[in-house]
């Protein structure tokens, strides 16, 4: 996979964003386990390799049609000038990078650190030198725990605007009936969920039983109930709210599509059903795995 850096970019601290810092963030991560976090995304990364003042090329240690949403969109670019002196002084130690806070990290986003209190709050303020500079200047991110104080101050206007809300969704929907000019709006996430086979398992272990068991999965019926209408089915691991990467209407593309459909996959694998139970194809015998 090739990836070109873009040009122009500066750290937060006015140093220039170089090719070095994209390969140690694709490395670094993984360095002597003492980012525990990132690993499991650089794992199958064999190398990575500059192939340009402004380019790389990174090398996978099998085929990952998921790297490129699930792993590459997820590593953000590290400065190397201030982790890597991080990671050297971590050797030896039982503390990974993860116990390590900096009083206003330096990024090379849209927004820079004024001031960081977890407890209270954090404040940015806009990068002028970002390509997609923000249209606001500062922007107060206040952190309360208390529902009734974040729907308060959204009543009385001391907020502008809430995310990440986690109270009663009745709540919300009365304080936005009651208040003209609070406006409530849902947007699809970026995340997804989803029901996952241990393939070392037989039959799960079987694509042609996985697949059939996928095609008898009522995707809408989940939507509706499971999620109170407030999902979007999919077959992918890529949210449809990322329009770039995301195949429109896939999941129709879902083989089978109904029980009926899914028990003929199953006769055409070699299934067989009797009194109730189904049995494995003939010739095949279940046996348990070193790893459960």
């Amino acid at each position: 996979m090739d990836v070109t850096l873009r040009s122009g970019m500066k750290w937060h601290d006015g140093l220039p964003v170089t090719i070095d810092d994209a390969v140690f963030s694709l490395e670094a991560p993984g360095y002597a386990d003492k980012s525990p976090m990132y690993k499991p995304f650089v794992a199958n990364i064999a190398k990575v390799e500059t192939t340009g003042p402004m380019s790389l090329r990174i090398t996978l240690k099998r085929p990952d049609a998921a790297f490129l949403v699930s792993s590459l969109s997820k590593l953000n670019l590290a400065p190397k000038h201030i982790w890597a002196p991080i990671f050297e002084s971590l050797k030896n130690k039982p503390e990974t990078a993860e116990s390590i806070m900096e009083p206003l990290p330096i990024g090379s986003g849209p927004f820079k650190f004024v001031s960081v209190n977890l407890t209270e709050q954090v404040v940015l303020e806009a990068n002028p030198e970002h390509w997609a500079k923000p249209n606001i200047n500062r922007w107060i991110m206040r952190i309360t725990p208390n529902i009734e104080s974040t729907l308060g101050a959204m009543r009385s206007g001391e907020m502008n605007f809430l995310t990440d809300y986690t109270g009663d969704p009745d709540l919300l929907a009365s304080l936005v009936k009651s208040s003209p000019d609070i406006k409530l709006s849902d947007s699809l996430d970026i995340g997804f969920r989803f029901i996952g086979f241990n393939e070392r398992r037989p039959p799960f272990n079987d694509v042609n039983f996985r697949r059939a068991i996928s095609g008898a999965i009522d995707r809408e019926a989940i939507a509706a109930d499971a999620w109170g209408g407030a999902a979007v089915p999919a077959n992918s691991w890529i949210s449809p709210a990322l329009t770039v990467w995301a195949i429109p209407g896939i999941v129709k593309q879902v083989p089978g599509g109904t029980v009926e459909a899914s028990r003929k996959m199953l006769k055409d694998a070699g299934y067989v059903l009797v009194d109730g139970k189904l049995h494995y194809p003939a010739g095949v015998k279940e046996t348990t795995p070193v790893f459960q």
